[in-house]
């Protein structure tokens, strides 16, 4: 009985397209739309790549949501600057100057690492080969939005960790690469 479970629930995976969970995300009805007085980031993870591998997002000090292989979920940010941060086995930084009332995209990848993934951030810019890709995205991938308790306790657990991260940003990782940028004309 255990066998045929778990080749069922195998089976399942590879006819799923190897999407993923988490357990700081559910289901979400509906994309949101930005609003006059807030820009609109929606996180994309195309990839099913790594479908076991989430990681946390975060604007500055606040855990926004968690990327899960072949899903999206969408954030309502305050117009103005932004730092989002990625922390697997290495960290990644995107900074955004963000403009109400407009829709930006930020694709999130999986790499393999030398002791556990890598995470990657593609700002989805007017240059970008994906500008036009993001629709078909849009309509495939899986919605998803925060489980905003569980996101709460991660945070809690995690506060010290993440203060010290976001504030050597400026003093060591912000020269240390060319990080992804978004910047106001990237909005549609």
């Amino acid at each position: 009985m255990a066998k045929r479970l778990f080749l069922g629930i195998l089976v399942a995976l590879c006819f799923s397209g190897c999407a993923g969970s988490s357990a700081y995300m559910r289901p979400s009805p509906v994309l949101l739309q930005p609003t006059a007085d807030k820009a609109l980031v929606r996180f994309m993870r195309p990839s099913g790549f790594g479908y076991a591998v989430n990681f946390n997002i975060l604007d500055g000090e606040k855990v926004i949501g968690n990327s899960v292989a072949k899903s999206q979920f969408d954030f309502l940010a305050i117009p103005g600057k932004h730092l989002f941060i990625a922390i697997a086995e290495n960290k990644v930084f995107l900074e955004a100057d963000l403009v109400a009332g407009k829709t930006y995209y930020i694709i999130t990848r999986v790499y393999t690492g030398m002791w556990k993934a890598r995470v990657a951030f593609l700002a989805i810019t007017r240059k970008s080969e994906f500008w036009d890709k993001v629709k078909e995205y849009e309509n495939t991938l899986v919605k998803i939005e925060p489980n905003e308790e569980a996101i709460l306790k991660w945070e809690i657990a995690n506060r010290g960790a993440v203060n010290k991260l976001v504030s050597s940003y400026e003093t060591t990782w912000k020269n240390k690469y060319n990080w992804e940028k978004l910047g106001p004309e990237d909005g549609r």
